[in-house]
């Protein structure tokens, strides 16, 4: 080989093994293993105390970007060490290598886990499970790859945390002096779905999406959600779907982010809001006309009968009181919780500390309470009247006049849905749903006990109550997955 052709295969060599020395130093600049960390804060736990001893471990999720854990190594970790016989402890945060927190206290002692029986690292047990289980990154919460060593009946336990093959929250857990798998789970879906209440009869329809809305028109309902929610996301596989008979088949329509909120205005045409978008006239061949885009997200949105809008945002209130041809916006004086637009175009908005303005002109003014020690736990606006419910029950006054009058609920309601002219409520924990005259001061009708189910929508249609519910989700063992 002549002396060019060697310095050539040499520089090739050379770059190549630089290369990998620089990729590996971003993926792994700052991050380091569980050991690498243990080591780290024993050394300044020994100096607060020579007996210090460590009882637990974990990595801390953050946006700094690295490997996230994909080759055992993280970022942040937080450790745990105590003085055996006392109840001294001290709390110690790492982040890029470097001590940043160190907090001594006192509490109950937890078991101990001496240095020399951790055998295997955070980077050991990962690629285990990588190979037996084929767990992937997490995603939406604990993102990434995730660590934690506790001592559990003697032993110490490195448990590391993922997703499984169908994106699951997953947790495996091994013998951290030999390797042995002492758990596999993962979190399963239970419930979920489109649930449909006539008398007598009950069907439960999409089993397993998370349904997080439902409006029933004149002659059409529509639902929307995803169709493959997570634990920590319902906006995996999100759709928006309507149907023309009573739910016995359904019609995809178009949207361009997940639906937010939908509703049909008084001659049954459909309006539907994404994150920060608001659409009209949606059909199953057109996804309609954009009426408003924002740069932030929509927090809340709110429409009377007559088809006023608003929506709040980033401290400002959007509203229309024509269909969204022309826009208009008002300051909010104060942090709120829920804005409502009546039938005279009137903002009402109850405030995260509880209090309900009225915005007259270009000023907000509060509206007193019924009894000066109630709050209110939520409110709506139809058409022209206000709707409140508190710890002493539900209440309703004219938005022009001062008189409060009481409607009969058999429960404290905490949460209320309005649907057109259509008052529901929620008691505490979702345990059962009432629709609420908005006609008169009558009883209000327990329609629905939940049960297990988690409600997040509902509405009626003739005879038929319509109620969207999620997921919930428990921990199940998992099989090792066959091969793909």
């Amino acid at each position: 080989m002549s002396f060019l052709k060697k310095i050539s295969c040499l520089l090739v060599v050379f770059l190549v093994f630089l290369n990998l020395i620089c990729s590996e130093g971003i993926a792994s600049d700052g991050e380091i293993t569980l050991k690498e960390a243990i080591n780290i804060g024993l050394q300044r736990a020994k100096e607060w105390n020579v007996n210090a001893t460590l009882t637990s471990v974990n990595s801390v999720d953050e946006t700094m970007g690295g490997s996230r854990g994909e080759t055992g190594k993280r970022f942040n970790w937080f450790l745990f060490f105590i003085v055996p016989g006392t109840d001294d402890y001290v709390l110690i945060g790492i982040s890029e290598k470097k001590i940043t927190l160190f907090r001594p206290s006192k509490q109950s002692p937890n078991p101990t886990i001496l240095y020399d029986e951790i055998k295997l690292d955070s980077s050991d047990v990962l690629q285990l499970a990588k190979d037996k289980y084929g767990l992937k990154q997490g995603k939406d919460w604990a993102t990434g790859y995730h660590f934690t060593l506790d001592s559990i009946d003697g032993t110490p336990i490195l448990k590391v945390y993922g997703n499984d093959r169908d994106n699951r929250f997953t947790s495996i857990s091994f013998n951290a002096q030999n390797g042995d798998v002492v758990s596999a789970i993962h979190k399963l879906p239970y419930g979920g779905g489109l649930i449909s209440k006539r008398i007598g009869t009950e069907n439960l329809t999409k089993k397993g999406m998370a349904i997080t809305g439902v409006v029933a028109g004149n002659n059409n309902l529509v639902v929307w959600g995803d169709k493959k929610p997570t634990q920590f996301s319902t906006t995996k596989q999100p759709f928006i779907e309507w149907s023309h008979n009573n739910g016995e088949s359904w019609t995809e329509l178009q949207a361009n982010n997940y639906v937010t909120h939908a509703w049909f205005d008084i001659n049954d045409q459909l309006y539907a809001a994404t994150e920060k978008e608001l659409w009209a006239g949606i059909t199953s061949k057109s996804k309609g006309t954009k009426i408003l885009s924002l740069d932030q997200s929509i927090e809340k949105i709110d429409y009377s009968i007559s088809n006023h809008i608003a929506v709040l945002s980033n401290g400002k209130i959007h509203y229309t009181t024509n269909q969204g041809e022309s826009w208009e916006q008002a300051i909010v004086p104060k942090p709120f919780y829920e804005v409502q637009i009546s039938d005279n175009g009137d903002l009402v908005g109850l405030t995260e500390e509880r209090k309900i303005l009225q915005k007259t002109n270009d000023e907000w003014n509060e509206i007193s309470m019924p009894n000066s020690n109630d709050e209110p736990l939520d409110m709506k606006v139809i058409n022209n009247r206000l709707f409140i419910t508190t710890q002493s029950g539900i209440w309703t006054r004219d938005l022009q006049e001062g008189n409060w009058r009481k409607i009969k609920v058999d429960e404290v309601v905490v949460k209320l849905i309005k649907k057109g002219e259509k008052l529901f409520g929620y008691t505490h924990r979702g345990e059962a749903i009432y629709s609420i005259n908005t006609e008169d001061e009558s009883k209000s009708e327990k329609v629905f006990d939940v049960g297990d189910s988690i409600v997040w929508d509902v509405d009626i249609m003739g005879d038929t109550l319509w109620i969207a519910t999620i997921p919930n989700y428990s921990w199940e063992e998992m099989t090792v997955p066959q091969r793909r």
